[in-house]
Formats: structure tokens, C-alpha cells, sequence
């Protein structure tokens, strides 16, 4: 089943997430590492050729599933031009969006920063002594 509707009601993002990634997956599994690809890219998201109708339909699913603040996210990634839509830069921006966010993941990622400062600290105290 497709995700359904999403307004970024608080507490709703990690669900709704995990259904339209399954969703995506069942409709092309190659969405899978796609997305996550999307999610850590930095800089400019050039599409290739070869992925832009893929790109193209994640960027109407989202409109068709979006509400409120999140649409309005997705609708910025437009290009002005009326070229075409990069439906992967629009999900990086709601990924960080809401993860920015999401208490949860806000845990998860200073968790991760202390343990990989305590793995530095150890290493440089293994080289001191």
C-alpha cells in the first residue's frame, strides 16, 4: 500500500518514512539504495539521464503524498525554468528537514558523534602510550 497522506505531524516521520520506502522498494527495487544515496549526497544532485524517470516519479509521488510545510519543501525543489524535477534532491530535503526535526533522530546522531569522539580519544591514547 502507498504511504498515504504526510503533514509532518510530530512523532509520525519514521513511520510514514519506512512506508514510502517500502512502498518505492516494491515498485523498483533499486529505490532502496537510491534514496539512501540521496539522503548523504552533498553539494548539487545531478541526476543522470538513465535515472531521470525514476527521479521524475519519486518527485510526483511526493507531491501526490505531501501536505502543508512538507509540500511546500518539495514544491521549492522545483526548478524555475520548468525543467525537469529532481525528485531525489527533493527527498534529501525533506529527509534533512525532517530528521533536523525528529528528537529521535537527533539522538541518534549526537549518539554516534560521542562514539565515534570516544574511538578518536582511545586512538590517540593508544599512539601516547
Amino acid at each position: 500500500d502507498k504511504p498515504g497522506k504526510y503533514s509532518g505531524e510530530k512523532g509520525e516521520w519514521r513511520l510514514w518514512k519506512a512506508r514510502a520506502v517500502g512502498w518505492l522498494v516494491a515498485v523498483h527495487p533499486d529505490f532502496g539504495r537510491f534514496l539512501t544515496a540521496a539522503e548523504s549526497h552533498q553539494g548539487d544532485m545531478n541526476v543522470p539521464l538513465s535515472l531521470q524517470e525514476m527521479s521524475s516519479f519519486l518527485h510526483t509521488e511526493l507531491l501526490a503524498w505531501l501536505t502543508g510545510t512538507q509540500l511546500a519543501l518539495v514544491l521549492r525543489s522545483l526548478p524555475l525554468s520548468g525543467g525537469v524535477s529532481n525528485g531525489f534532491a527533493a527527498w534529501r530535503t525533506l529527509c534533512e528537514e525532517e530528521e533536523r526535526m525528529d528528537p529521535a533522530a537527533q539522538w541518534q546522531s549526537c549518539r554516534s558523534y560521542f562514539i565515534r569522539s570516544s574511538r578518536s580519544q582511545k586512538e590517540v591514547g593508544d599512539k601516547d602510550g
